[in-house]
């Protein structure tokens, strides 16, 4: 059982906020930067994230709201908490403005009064099912799968392969496959990773990390290992805060996940989170996946693709609100 406080990390962002939409407007983004409004645009939803995370994480200590500045009209920011944190609070001047969630997510470990043990969730990932502490940290360790994968691409346009590859770099030029396998071999080959055990099997023999598989869930993270990081790369984690825009030169926070990882500082756990594309599935298969009972987590994508935004964002609060019907306290009354 974890007997250490566990925090909440999100960002938010209002793409439609006159301030920011400004602010934004000021600066050019370069031909290898994701600059799609889909990456900003408000879905309505974020009052179901706190129901969810009040209804089924009753014992985390502190939630820290990143933000540009622009709060949601219903939230009640005195909730006790509630700690809502500006840009200018925690990341470095010379990183500002940002637009970028990668150097968000790179500086989380500078927000004041955060715990050494906390959660990182983006505010598309939807805690889902009633949790413990302990199904995300056990003995002090971050609780993750450990299973290797492929990194692939089939569209020139999709800058996150590049992502992976530049973090790849980076364990590689740390880690030795091979030895971190040998000395962790019960969290390499724990039985709770099903058909990830296939994987891990099959790409030993490659002798380096090829990549991770990442299941678009809220990850465990301690705070120490983004300064150990820090400490290791700090040119690199500077060149991607330095980008106004998210770009394939980066490096994102799976980074510091990846660590964890390959170090062996974590505790093995059984995959429980899914992943739905808004657009690709119908009503009822996003029903089913969000309301099953099946996931405790579940990340909905707003993917950048053609669909009728006003009806699939009905569709989606419908949902919610059958899901989490309750206001949470975070609600202003």
């Amino acid at each position: 059982m974890s007997t250490h406080p566990i925090d909440i990390v999100i960002p938010w962002v209002d793409g439609s906020d006159p301030v920011w939409q400004a602010d934004h407007a000021k600066y050019r983004a370069s031909k290898s930067a994701d600059n799609h409004p889909a990456r900003y645009r408000e879905w309505g939803l974020f009052r179901y994230w706190f129901r969810g995370i009040e209804q089924n994480a009753p014992w985390v200590r502190k939630v820290h709201l990143l933000t540009y500045g622009h709060l949601p009209a219903w939230l009640e920011p005195d909730h006790p908490k509630l700690h809502i944190v500006n840009h200018r609070d925690f990341i470095p001047e010379e990183y500002l403005p940002t637009f970028s969630s990668h150097a968000i997510e790179l500086n989380m470990h500078r927000i004041p009064d955060l715990a050494e043990h906390f959660l990182y969730f983006n505010d598309d990932v939807y805690l889902m099912k009633p949790s413990r502490p302990e199904d995300f940290f056990r003995d002090g360790l971050p609780c993750d799968t450990a299973v290797m994968g492929v990194i692939k691409n089939n569209d020139t346009a999709n800058f996150m392969p590049y992502i992976m590859l530049n973090m790849m770099a980076l364990v590689n030029m740390s880690f030795d496959q091979r030895s971190v396998i040998r000395q962790n071999f019960g969290k390499w080959f724990y039985p709770g990773y099903g058909k990830g055990l296939l994987y891990n099997l099959y790409l030993l023999p490659w002798g380096d990390f090829t990549g991770f598989r990442n299941y678009h869930s809220c990850v465990s993270f301690c705070k120490s290992t983004l300064e150990e990081v820090w400490d290791r790369f700090p040119e690199v984690l500077d060149a991607t805060c330095r980008h106004k825009f998210r770009d394939r030169a980066d490096v994102n926070q799976y980074l510091f996940r990846y660590w964890q990882l390959a170090s062996g500082r974590f505790a093995p756990k059984k995959p429980d989170s899914t992943y739905l594309t808004i657009g690709k599935q119908s009503e009822s298969e996003v029903e089913r996946l969000l309301r099953g009972g099946k996931y405790r987590v579940v990340c909905v994508n707003d993917d950048p693709m053609d669909f009728d935004f006003d009806t699939e964002r009905q569709q989606l609060v419908d949902i919610f609100q059958r899901a989490f019907p309750r206001p949470s306290a975070f609600e202003r009354s």
